[in-house]
């Protein structure tokens, strides 16, 4: 009955910024960035390998080493701790329209396609109005999407802001 009130950790929805190397790893990364830099290969591809060893070594360089070049941190962007590092830019999405589907007469046409954000004017608020009533969040799905598929798409538009050591 004990294990009935034990709590669940929120430390993996939170992750690390960097994943934890151990020395083996440490070793695997290095014999395959000199797999990676040494040996001939086309378009990034290795065209002859003796053994699977040394091919996954070349795949495990060509991604360390790219790692590297881009200054890519290896970490899931649905984590929380990604919010700390990124921004979104949303500036060519529909985040926001005050045309709501339900009312009438429909603003698209069965003619012409239809574009719930027309313009690129801001949207007025008041505290008056009952914002669920006159405006529709992410219209075009480009956000959160349509359906059960698409509800991570805003992670296409975060921007990457590495943390800059402080400066003496």
């Amino acid at each position: 009955m004990a294990h009935a009130f034990q709590t669940i950790p929120a430390k993996p929805a939170f992750a690390t910024l960097k994943q934890k190397l151990y020395q083996s790893d440490y070793i695997n990364r290095k014999k395959g960035l000199l797999i990676y830099c040494n040996s001939p290969s086309i378009c990034n591809r290795l065209r002859i390998a003796p053994s699977y060893n040394i091919r996954n070594s070349f795949n495990t360089g060509r991604s360390a080493f790219n790692l590297a070049r881009c200054n890519i941190l290896p970490i899931n962007k649905s984590n929380l701790i990604i919010g700390q590092y990124t921004a979104s830019n949303l500036s060519q999405v529909c985040t926001v329209s005050n045309i709501f589907p339900y009312t009438s007469p429909a603003p698209c046409s069965s003619d012409s396609p239809c574009n719930p954000c027309q313009n690129n004017n801001a949207i007025q608020l008041s505290t008056s109005d009952i914002f669920y009533n006159k405006f529709v969040i992410d219209p075009n799905g480009e956000l959160y999407g349509k359906n059960q598929c698409g509800e991570l798409n805003f992670t296409q538009f975060m921007l990457f802001y590495p943390p800059t050591p402080p400066t003496n």
